[in-house]
Order: C-alpha cells, then sequence, then structure tokens
C-alpha cells in the first residue's frame, strides 16, 4: 500500500469516528459526557484537517516526480 492509499484509508476512520462521537454527543444526557464527547468530536475533525493536507502534500510531490 502506498502511503496516499493509507492516509486515505485513515481520513475514513477519522470520518466514522467524528461520526460516532457526534451521535453519541446527541444522545447524551449528561452535559459533561457532552462536552467530553464534543471535544472529541472536535479532535476527530483536526484530525481529517491534518490528513486531507498530507494527502494535497503527498499529490503534489507524486506530481513533481512525474
Amino acid at each position: 500500500m502506498d502511503w496516499a492509499t493509507f492516509l486515505k484509508v485513515m481520513l475514513v476512520d477519522e470520518h466514522a469516528a467524528r461520526a460516532k462521537y457526534r451521535v453519541a454527543s446527541e444522545k447524551a444526557t449528561d452535559p459533561r459526557i457532552k462536552e467530553i464527547l464534543d471535544q472529541l468530536k472536535y479532535e476527530e475533525e483536526v484530525h481529517v484537517s491534518i490528513l486531507e493536507k498530507g494527502i494535497a502534500a503527498l499529490k503534489k510531490i507524486s506530481e513533481v516526480k512525474e
């Protein structure tokens, strides 16, 4: 597996984790639990952003090599 494919797989995982935290947060009745879940969801959003930047950087590297 090449690195771009690896990062794309990880991106799918991060989107799935973010969605799980969102659903859990919507169902949480305790505000402290909701706050924790919202923070975890936000961190997954940061991971998504980092991965998207990494994928774009790898794409540029790949274009330079060609």
